[in-house]
């Protein structure tokens, strides 16, 4: 660890001189991309988002702390310029500018929020980075602003609430970071406590119980704590832990799916943008989190160099290497620090210099089948593999940080050939009507329950509906008055196990509690067999009757999505992928209700990432009538578009056979109360009694 003391909060002499003789062609190339997109930056005046639409709390900090470690390595007059104006321009607006946008609490006396915090950011690099860009008499007066307008504002909200989340740990960054870009170290020691205790809010693997957005957001901030300390203050870095969220690299490393170029017809938009021709990254997105989700770079970097877990380290190092490197310059670069489009940032140059070698998950010997703290849960064939199963399964450890959750228990998510078939919506802009829906569970690959109705209705009311559904506002977790924290929050879910054995994968999940009664169990299986076949096992028990819904949202982003219904199977195309689903029951299948699938979050309607109506088709199997005890099915094969027709489901009393020409898997036994089956496939026999998953060989 590096504890150097220097007149920077961001950049030694020793950094700086490393940076500008590197040879390396990767720092040569981020260095480039930062010195392009600075340059572009200074053809407008003031602060511009690349998204009009968007205000100017979004890019402020990345904007910002850009230009200031660019004139930090490479000074001109030019960068000078316009970084002394934008600067100035915001010390200088009101107080009520800094709380944010209009949707935030502007009751006086002012406290602030996030888009407060952000702005100590961008200025404390200017003022740590550039601080000779201004008179004697100006450096004052940002001085002054960014006590009054910044950190008594952030102190204002952090002691007004008393809930651990990652507003908490935005806030107390935003005080940290402007305490010490104004050298007093009596603030710098009323706040870092504050961002001490935000280690609380992960997961004990470092996983993260919002979501892998969100979680990246409070790593990515306690980062910047941080950086903001070890060389100027190092002595108070020891209170802090990289360990926290250092040790979730491989549940980000499993979060990740593949870098692609989106599918880019803009009628799958809800703004009509394309993403362009870049390949871009995609992810797994439980809860409220972008299916575009990437670690925030320098996130990974700092991971790299400063985290003592060697494996952990590597694993961040090859989330850069693979997320960042093909593409420096892609953008947007308006979205990053606030965690909806995640991006590199001005301290990427001095930590790329310094981290370690990257690590790959294979290499890394990461499992294949793997679930963490927070219920998420993966299955793949292979790394570099054909399929991923990633599973939102109950947790058993409670949420450490309760929020921006869905009712997605017992969804799961299925990409295969680099398709993402089964889905999860994703979250649109929070002032959205259809934010609600898009949370709900009838919008995810889980079950929901007519109580009031015997049927779904005429087509004209398919969408008016009214289900019993998951809960997904919680409790918040409270700091009580001595400062120790309450229990972990309970979210109505248990992991009950996760095993492999050769190429079969067996996860069960059991949520009740999440619905409330009537329903006193919801027992979901999983059995994944190599990289096509997932068995889908479902037990069901009631107080009062229930009919039941078993809902699938299929991805439709860009309208190139084929379906097709057979009796109660469904058959999807999707470029080149393919998907078949088996109903084995009596319940009825209909669809699609044209559903949301959203690329990313943005903070206003209609922007680049929310989804048109239809980007999501949602399918319905509904039973045929109400029960108490419900047992049910579904066979799932994934399989490239010209084999899907291939496979069949052949039912015999007491067999299932599941084949194409080259493939054939049979299953017998039973599953009405606990499942006790034995599966054949490829001339091993795997045996699951008693949650027990067992080979013969």
């Amino acid at each position: 660890m590096e504890a150097v003391e220097t007149s920077s909060l961001f950049l030694t002499d020793a950094e700086k001189e490393a940076i500008i003789t590197s040879q390396d062609p990767v720092l040569l190339a981020f260095r480039e991309a930062l010195r392009l997109r600075v340059t572009k930056r200074l053809r407008t005046t003031g602060l511009q988002a690349e998204n009009p639409v968007l205000g100017w709390w979004y890019p402020c900090a990345e904007h910002l702390s850009d230009a200031a470690m660019l004139y930090a390595l490479e000074p001109t007059d030019t960068v000078a310029t316009w970084l002394r104006n934008t600067t100035l321009h915001i010390a200088r607006l009101p107080t009520s500018d800094w709380v944010g946008p209009w949707f935030r609490d502007h009751t006086k006396p002012f406290t602030g929020h996030l888009e407060t915090a952000h702005i100590c950011w961008g200025m404390s690099a200017v003022v740590s980075l550039a601080p000779d860009i201004f008179t004697v008499s100006e450096l004052a007066e940002l001085r002054a602003n960014l006590y009054e307008k910044g950190v008594v504002l952030c102190r204002r909200w952090l002691r007004k609430n008393s809930h651990l989340g990652n507003w908490r740990g935005i806030m107390a960054s935003g005080a940290v970071v402007a305490s010490a870009a104004l050298d007093n170290d009596e603030l710098i020691a009323e706040f870092t406590p504050e961002v001490a205790r935000m280690a609380q809010a992960f997961q004990p693997d470092g996983s993260y119980g919002e979501s892998l957005q969100y979680g990246n957001y409070l790593a990515n901030a306690l980062m910047l704590t941080y950086e903001s300390l070890i060389r100027k203050y190092p002595a108070y870095t020891r209170q802090l832990t990289i360990d926290a969220y250092g040790r979730g690299m491989a549940w980000m490393a499993q979060s990740m799916l593949y870098r692609k170029p989106m599918a880019n017809r803009s009628e799958g938009s809800a703004s009509g943008y394309s993403w362009g021709e870049e390949p871009r990254a995609r992810s797994v997105n439980f809860n409220d989190s972008a299916a575009l989700f990437r670690p925030s770079g320098d996130l990974l970097l700092h991971v790299a160099a400063r985290y003592d877990d060697p494996a952990q380290a590597g694993l961040a190092r090859w989330l850069f290497q693979k997320y960042y490197e093909p593409s420096p310059t892609q953008g947007p670069h308006d979205l990053a620090t606030f965690g909806m489009l995640n991006d590199w940032g001005f301290l990427t140059l001095p930590l790329l210099a310094k981290a370690c070698a990257p690590l790959s998950p294979s290499v890394a010997k990461l499992p294949l089948t793997v679930s963490y703290s927070n219920g998420n849960t993966f299955v793949r064939d292979a790394w570099a593999g054909k399929s991923v199963l990633a599973i939102q399964a109950g947790n058993n450890d409670g949420v450490y940080a309760p929020g921006h959750l869905q009712g997605d228990l017992n969804s799961f998510v299925l990409a295969y050939n680099q398709e993402r078939l089964l889905v999860d919506p994703g979250h649109s802009c929070y002032r959205n009507l259809t934010h609600g829906l898009e949370s709900a569970s009838q919008t995810h690959n889980t079950c929901t329950f007519l109580i009031e109705q015997d049927t779904l209705g005429l087509q004209e009311d398919l969408a008016k509906i009214k289900l019993l559904e998951q809960r997904n506002v919680l409790s918040r977790r409270v700091i009580h008055a001595d400062g120790t924290l309450g229990m972990p929050v309970e979210r109505g879910g248990r992991l009950v196990t996760v095993q492999r054995k050769g190429e079969v994968s067996l996860v069960i999940s059991e949520v009740a509690n999440a619905y409330g009664k009537p329903i006193q169990e919801f027992t979901r299986s999983w059995i994944q067999v190599g990289a096509h076949v997932t068995l889908v096992f479902d037990r069901i028990r009631a107080s009062d009757p229930v009919r039941t819904v078993w809902n699938w949202l299929i991805n439709n982003r860009d309208g190139q999505s084929v379906s097709q219904i057979e009796g109660n199977t469904l058959t999807i195309g999707r470029h080149q992928a393919g998907l078949k689903l088996w109903h084995m029951g009596e319940a009825t299948l209909a669809g699609p209700v044209y559903a949301f699938l959203h690329d990313a979050y943005h903070p206003e309607p209609a922007q680049p990432g929310e989804g048109r109506s239809g980007s999501g088709l949602l399918f319905r199997h509904t039973a045929a009538k109400k029960a108490t005890s419900i047992s049910g099915l579904h066979v799932i094969v994934a399989d490239d578009v010209a084999a899907i027709d291939g496979w069949t489901v052949t039912k015999t009393e007491q067999t299932l056979e599941i084949s194409k020409p080259d493939i054939t898997i049979h299953l017998s036994g039973t599953y009405d109360d606990t499942l006790s089956l034995a599966l054949e496939s490829n001339g091993t026999i795997y045996s699951i009694r008693d949650c027990e998953l067992t080979t013969n060989l």
